[in-house]
């Protein structure tokens, strides 16, 4: 009984494949569309939004009622020093270890007398140069200059 279900199974099994194989084959070939039709580069349009130089005279297609500020006179760039440094963006969180060998915390950086460090900030990665810590500020270096960071005192 076993070895007649088994055998109808194959039997079974073998004709569907013989119907698949048979279908597959008999149905006409399809032919892919010329990929240089599909992708012309010459039919795609560029979008182009410029900021026309009187207010009003365009309309963002998105925002209908947005109003389009016009261009203000560009700003020209000087060799002068920016006002940020860098040491500006750097926060002393706070100071640990024993009194021979303090660490002062910069940014989530801790930092050990005479290490140098790269620390992330707001202004971008900064290498820093820690020259001395006290009992409530460290004395850092950045890029020449020196500043003295100092704990919050409002705690």
């Amino acid at each position: 009984m076993k070895t007649l279900r088994l055998s109808g199974m194959i039997l079974l099994l073998s004709g569907a494949l013989t119907l698949s194989v048979v279908v597959a084959h008999s149905a006409p070939p399809v032919k892919a569309p010329a990929v240089a039709l599909l992708f012309d580069t010459n039919a795609i349009p560029v979008s182009v939004f410029s900021i026309p130089s009187t207010p009003g005279a365009a309309r963002d297609p998105f925002f209908p009622s947005r109003i389009i500020q016009a261009e203000s006179a560009r700003v020209s760039t000087t060799n002068a020093r920016p006002a940020n440094t860098g040491a500006s963006c750097l926060v002393l969180k706070g100071l640990s270890g024993a009194a021979s060998n303090p660490l002062a915390i910069i940014n989530g950086r801790t930092m050990a007398r005479g290490e140098d460090a790269e620390i992330n900030t707001d202004c971008g990665r900064i290498l820093v140069h820690c020259v001395d810590i006290t009992t409530n500020s460290a004395i850092v270096e950045v890029g020449g200059e020196r500043r003295e960071l100092r704990l919050r005192s409002d705690f």
